[in-house]
């Protein structure tokens, strides 16, 4: 089971970006480079040193996927271009029904520098685009393929305000591409009749070409006591950000989240993990009929395996999402006090909501449909993900891994990523 995680999985990453920035993606990169040592957590300094550095980025999630299929995806890394501390990565992912290309630049590290600069561009095209309706009752055996291609250009700026990781602010700036070239009937799947009015909607008003800017301001607290593999402390997150569409749609949207993941140490590097991420959006009311507008079903935050690692991708969409975890990560095996093998586990409830304010209860259902119930109110979807992580124990770095993740939409396999950071250089949502 190990080997099979290792050799199929993305890295094991149980506590957001190591030092510098990595990819925030479900094809979190591996790079053949020796992280630092660690820092007080709560020390934010301008130290940037060393001479230009190049190392290789590799994603060995692109080697097959059962969305995506076979492929291949590699990159490069190189620091100090320029000055000292700044950082540039460019990736390229290969694969039969998903392709894409990244480039990003730090102008320092976003985890030790007081401030610091992110400049991306990125673009992605797929033929196999799962979709599987808008709100909480969505039915696996609806799965539609969609094609459709995106591309997105972003720049922000982070800064620690009080000199610590106690306070971090990031105002951005995000433009966006999008062109949905409809069902891709070729890949079979489902029809528009399998969806509900509001998910044919979503799907309508997606058709073509849009355009827009994405403004938002992020606030963070960060008390970990070491990221890239914290054994105590908390990092939590709030967001707002504001959609305005260049195109005649007129669509305006309003996005709020907030999100946290905590560490409680149990003995040496057994701990209890705890997450939680909530987010709520909302459209403007264009033609003036006193309803929100509909939004493009790829403006929309959705419920899979980068979010809460367990679900399956592209699985549960709608304006609002929430889901809250928790676990335990242990260690198994040492080796000579050099290497040692976690496990993880962790239990999640969550969905997606057209209004999570009308339609939260706290039941639980194990079904795969049948989560709404006569008034409304749709039940919580369950599920567990079963992990395991090579760890350098000398620099406390998680090497490789990943996890089996099951639930009543069955089992699927992905990356580990319990902590998603402001920080990164891909946003976890658009």
């Amino acid at each position: 089971m190990l080997a099979l995680l290792l050799l199929l999985a993305a890295p094991f990453q149980t506590a957001g970006p190591l030092p510098p920035p990595v990819d925030s993606t479900d094809v979190a990169l591996v790079e053949a480079v020796v992280p630092p040592a660690p820092r007080a957590r709560v020390e934010i300094a301008d130290e940037p040193e060393g001479d230009i550095e190049f190392r290789p980025r590799v994603a060995p999630s692109a080697l097959y996927s059962p969305n995506r299929g076979l492929g291949i995806g590699a990159g490069v890394g190189i620091r100090n271009v320029g000055w000292p501390g700044s950082d540039l990565t460019a990736d390229v992912r290969l694969q039969q029904h998903y392709q894409s290309a990244d480039v990003s630049f730090f102008t320092a590290d976003p985890l030790r520098a007081t401030t610091h600069g992110l400049l991306t561009v990125g673009a992605s095209t797929t033929d196999r685009r799962r979709y599987y309706g808008l709100g909480p009752g969505t039915l696996r055996d609806s799965e539609i393929f969609l094609d459709h291609d995106a591309a997105e250009a972003e720049a922000r700026f982070g800064a620690y305000p009080l000199g610590t990781t106690a306070l971090y602010v990031q105002p951005s700036v995000r433009l966006l591409y999008d062109r949905s070239n409809g069902i891709n009937d070729a890949l079979g799947g489902g029809t528009l009749a399998d969806l509900d009015e509001a998910s044919r909607e979503a799907l309508v008003v997606a058709d073509g070409t849009r355009t827009g800017a994405s403004l938002g301001l992020e606030l963070a607290t960060d008390r970990r006591d070491w990221a890239p593999y914290p054994r105590s402390g908390m990092v939590a997150a709030i967001e707002h950000r504001r959609f305005v569409a260049f195109d005649d749609s007129d669509l305006t949207l309003a996005r709020y989240g907030v999100s946290a993941v905590g560490y409680v140490p149990v003995r040496g590097r057994t701990v209890l993990v705890f997450r939680g991420i909530g987010l709520v959006t909302r459209s403007g009311d264009a033609d003036g009929d006193g309803q929100d507008d509909p939004i493009p079903y790829y403006y929309l935050p959705t419920l899979d395996a980068r979010v809460a690692t367990a679900y399956r991708p592209d699985r549960l969409t709608g304006r609002d999402v929430l889901a809250a975890g928790a676990g335990i990560r242990a260690p198994v095996f040492d080796f000579l006090g050099v290497y040692g093998i976690d496990v993880l586990a962790m239990g999640y409830l969550g969905n997606a909501y057209d209004n999570v304010f009308e339609q939260f209860t706290p039941r639980v259902s194990f079904e795969n449909g049948g989560v709404v119930g006569d008034d409304g109110s749709a039940a919580l979807r369950p599920s567990l993900a079963l992990g395991l992580g090579l760890v350098n124990l000398d620099k406390e770095t998680v090497v490789l891994g990943g996890l089996l993740g099951v639930g009543p939409d069955g089992v699927t396999l992905a990356s580990l990523r319990i902590a998603y950071d402001l920080r990164d250089a891909r946003a976890l949502f658009r």
